[in-house]
């Protein structure tokens, strides 16, 4: 029996230099990983600090941290689709999926609401 959940990582990272996700020069990003993780919170932020590590970035602070069920999810921002996808990703391959990324120079230019 599979005993891991898909866990929802709302957070605050660095980035470095020379991280895949650093397109544009940024210092920061905000985003949502969405990874498998064993059923304990713990578990899952081990495994998503090994995932920012791996992408050359250093979390700087969790906004949330949940179990996603998808009865229970009733997220009505403009992120939702991007979740939801993301999840259906996850569970089709278990790779760690990172969406609804916001970083310093997007938010500094006004290019992302």
């Amino acid at each position: 029996m599979d005993t891991n959940k898909i866990w929802l990582i709302d957070h605050k990272a660095t980035l470095g230099d020379f991280s895949p996700m650093n397109l544009d020069g940024s210092t920061w990003i905000l985003g949502v990983c969405v990874l498998t993780s064993p059923p304990t919170e713990e578990s899952a932020i081990t495994k998503f600090k090994d995932f920012l590590k791996n992408e050359d970035m250093e979390l700087i602070e969790i906004y949330d941290i949940r179990h996603y069920v998808s009865e229970d999810f009733n997220d009505d921002s403009s992120r939702s689709a991007q979740i939801k996808n993301a999840v259906r990703t996850v569970l089709e391959d278990g790779e760690t999926c990172y969406v609804y990324a916001r970083t310093s120079e997007t938010m500094e230019s006004g290019g992302v609401q």
